[in-house]
């Protein structure tokens, strides 16, 4: 008698094939995998560089950050947040968070802030209750110590460029990879370091310094920024705002009435506005147009972009979209929002504004900024990423919200060595 030929499901082997695919790969489903999908594979910058331990140990090879990354340092002198104005004045803010790769940078110093030794503790409570007299002498609650003593260190940064500027602060948590000939080493900068208990602060082991080998990003200190067709007066500013952290960086009018200066770039590019003669200009592409008229694709982007800023929850109850830039690649939205803090009667009294010390009354402030939104096509979503400020202003509730015009000439910059033209293409206001 021949044996039964072993028979197979070959439909339930199909359907747990399918499905271990699609879990796999979610981006297959409609809508279930990530809102934004994967993300595009950015080489990290390698250089060549040396990196110094507290304990005396050298290591050497080449170095980068987690390919898409960057450095965040904190800049805890860079200025007061509330200014008058963010253009004038030494109470200027300049970004107190700024962002840089390896590529401008010479080195980087780590040096202790402060270091203590410290040891667990928790409140016990000492105060004597007497159950018949239902009194108590309620005594303070003292702290209990438990374990052994553990080593605690926060560290400061002083970062050096290739353009011999120096910027200090303190470095947000970064992995950098350090690969010499024998290994590679998986390297954690962190502001506050732990030790175990029982440890010494010597055995707290730390990077003290990286050294850059090779030449590296050869930037300017400073761009000179040229207009072709636009003059300044006294009252007048420029301000610039980078283009990768949308941080606001020094911008200074020099002698000429048609040339300003922009200073601690780190290599980065950057977006321009000018307050002029009351108005405030920004540089903006024009919306594209089929037939004259706006395109279908920009007026949804712009009403998505609209129901979004309503929607975010902010210090500022009155937004205006000014503008809206999708990027290349579909996966980010840039919006240009006029922002103020208008006081809002209500049955409770007046809600809003800001009150000012100098002035003692209820003041609104502006600002004309630049919103960046993680964008999702498929489902329509925008999610809030970063923000940078070209101007902050102190308006009493009376004054009018400042004009705003879009120019495409400040959107025109052309380089030439360290000196970047401004509006060069004759071409029409939009």
């Amino acid at each position: 008698m021949k044996p039964k030929a072993k028979r197979y499901n070959f439909e339930f082997w199909f359907c747990v094939f399918c499905f271990l695919f699609w879990f796999v790969n979610p981006v297959c489903g409609a809508s279930t995998g990530s809102l934004f999908g994967d993300a595009p594979q950015k080489k990290s910058q390698t250089r060549i560089g040396a990196v110094y331990f507290s304990d005396g140990n050298v290591l050497t090879g080449e170095i980068s950050l987690t390919p898409g990354r960057s450095f965040k340092l904190n800049i805890p002198k860079a200025g007061k947040l509330k200014t008058k104005d963010m253009v004038t004045g030494e109470d200027v803010q300049y970004g107190k968070v700024r962002r840089f790769t390896f590529e401008p940078v010479r080195e980087i110093r780590f040096y202790p802030e402060k270091e203590e030794m410290r040891r667990n503790w928790k409140f016990v409570e000492t105060t004597k209750y007497n159950e018949e007299t239902a009194e108590a002498d309620y005594s303070p609650a003292a702290k209990a110590y438990s374990g052994q003593p553990y080593p605690l260190r926060y560290l400061a940064a002083t970062v050096i460029f290739n353009s011999d500027e120096s910027l200090q602060g303190h470095l947000y948590t970064a992995t950098v990879y350090l690969k010499t000939k024998e290994k590679t080493y998986r390297l954690v900068l962190r502001s506050k370091q732990r030790g175990g208990q029982g440890t010494t602060l010597d055995e707290l082991v730390y990077v003290r310094r990286i050294k850059l080998l090779d030449e590296g990003k050869n930037i300017a200190a400073k761009v000179t920024v040229k207009f072709s067709d636009m003059r300044f007066g006294p009252k007048d500013a420029v301000q610039a705002v980078t283009k990768e952290s949308l941080t606001p960086i020094p911008t200074k009018m020099t002698g000429s009435d048609d040339t300003c200066v922009v200073e601690s770039a780190f290599g980065e590019e950057f977006y321009l506005a000018v307050r002029k003669d009351g108005k405030y200009i920004v540089g903006w592409p024009p919306p594209a147009t089929s037939g004259g008229r706006p395109k279908e694709q920009d007026k949804k982007l712009f009403a998505i972009a609209h129901d979004h800023i309503q929607r975010q929850r902010d210090f500022y109850n009155s937004k205006e979209l000014l503008g809206v830039l999708v990027s290349k690649d579909d996966r980010e939205v840039l919006t240009l929002v006029s922002l103020r803090r208008k006081v809002a009667p209500t049955h409770f009294g007046e809600i809003g504004g800001e009150w000012d010390k100098e002035l003692g009354t209820v003041v609104e402030p502006w600002r004309l900024s630049i919103w960046r939104w993680k964008y999702d096509r498929v489902n329509q979503e925008l999610i809030l990423s970063s923000r940078g400020t070209f101007f902050r202003i102190i308006l009493l509730p009376e004054n009018p919200t400042p004009e705003v015009v879009i120019s495409e000439k400040l959107w025109q910059l052309q380089q030439k060595d360290d000196t970047v033209i401004v509006g060069q293409a004759s071409r029409k206001e939009p």
